[in-house]
């Protein structure tokens, strides 16, 4: 490893589950059971479309269970880590609108619980818990406080799975970039992105964004202005923020194009590029995620005294779009290595245009690693990374 790199190596953390058995250990608790899509994928990877009401169990050794509907078991027992994957139910959708109580029998029925004398639970399922606690005879403790915790710092596996959703949304940004020619629509560079992020996936994915052009890119972003026909005018600036979520995971991206030459946009654009790259040297552990905010809106304002800066410095990303740690004025939680974190700087002038930019870091000692520096990201039609 060269020295540049060393500085800013990742700390391994010990592993999610390992995070969590250490908290069992603490409280005495035999299993945890989670439910839920999130939840499961986040402990055993495991993510299916439109998937059925669903459950992972892990023991204070590591081992770990997953449940599933019926008709999931074969993919279940594909895709997961899981040492063991049980299913419930019977062969059939929709025929049995609530599934809780299947779900919960399941659980039950499993060793690790029925010899369990504490168990922790966090359920993205509501009712659930009452469903499971009176069958094992025994009252649940909450494992949500301790599981969000440890959803902060992301595992290797994680890394990767964030990194495909990053390259894709920046897929999209290249696909934009190629289309930005006056005349056409914000709708239609909206699903240019969409189609090409999806494709390049080769299955459905969740895709979220704001692409405003013109006056209205100064508008920031929805629920202000949303996407629409109006169209785009020779040398006018687009705000391009695109969100790709596939198999449960996020990448977030943000550029700014022009139709044609804007020197003045473009130098807008490069000025937040050096704000952003600054900005980023900030993301070391035990730094306030407060700190970051106010450095950044510092430069902004000092850069571009006629214009506003109204929104967030960047957010956590990972199973969510939008998760902890904030870069934000009140927060108050401070950056850990191995976290993932977005920055966004961006300026807006009322009435004329706005523009943002943003890439995804991993928080490291010496400063955020960008998170495509391991993969070869496409580059748009403008040159851009």
């Amino acid at each position: 490893m060269n020295p540049a790199a060393e500085a800013r190596a990742v700390t391994a953390a010990p592993h999610r589950i390992d995070r969590l058995r250490a908290w069992m250990a603490d409280r005495r608790l035999d299993c945890v059971v989670v439910t839920g899509p999130v939840a499961v994928n986040h402990l055993l990877g495991y993510w299916r479309y439109f998937g059925g009401e669903c459950a992972a169990v892990i023991d204070a050794d590591g081992a770990s269970t997953l449940v599933v509907a019926y008709d999931e078991g074969p993919s279940a027992a594909e895709l997961s880590s899981a040492a063991d994957v049980r299913t419930y139910g019977r062969r059939g959708f929709g025929l049995v609108p609530d599934q809780r109580p299947l779900l919960a029998a399941a659980l039950a029925q499993l060793p690790a619980l029925a010899r369990a004398g504490g168990v922790g639970f966090a359920a993205d399922t509501p009712g659930l818990e009452d469903h499971l606690s009176e069958l094992i005879g025994a009252p649940l403790q909450s494992a949500e406080r301790e599981l969000a915790q440890i959803r902060l710092v992301k595992d290797t596996d994680e890394l990767e799975r964030v990194r495909r959703s990053y390259n894709l949304a920046w897929e999209a940004q290249a696909a934009v970039g190629a289309r930005a020619e006056a005349g056409i629509s914000e709708i239609e560079l909206f699903t240019t992105g969409l189609s090409a992020a999806q494709l390049s996936a080769g299955q459905p994915i969740e895709f979220l964004g704001d692409l405003l052009c013109g006056a209205r890119s100064a508008e920031v972003c929805a629920p202000i202005r949303v996407a629409s026909r109006a169209t785009l005018g020779e040398g006018e600036a687009i705000v391009s923020d695109l969100v790709v979520g596939c198999e449960g995971y996020w990448g977030d991206t943000a550029e700014t194009f022009t139709a044609g030459a804007n020197d003045e946009v473009e130098g807008v654009r490069e000025q937040l590029r050096a704000i952003l790259a600054s900005c980023a040297g900030l993301l070391t552990p035990a730094r306030p995620a407060a700190e970051v905010f106010h450095s950044m809106a510092g430069a902004i304002a000092e850069a571009f005294p006629a214009g506003e800066f109204p929104h967030h410095g960047g957010h956590g990303l990972g199973l969510g779009s939008y998760e902890d740690p904030h870069v934000i004025p009140g927060e108050t939680a401070c950056l850990e290595s191995g976290m993932v974190i977005a920055l966004e700087p961006g300026v807006y002038f009322p009435g004329r245009f706005g523009a943002r930019v943003e890439q995804v870091y991993v928080v490291a000692e010496g400063g955020g690693q960008e998170l495509r520096s391991a993969a070869d990201p496409p580059k748009d039609t403008q040159g851009r990374m």
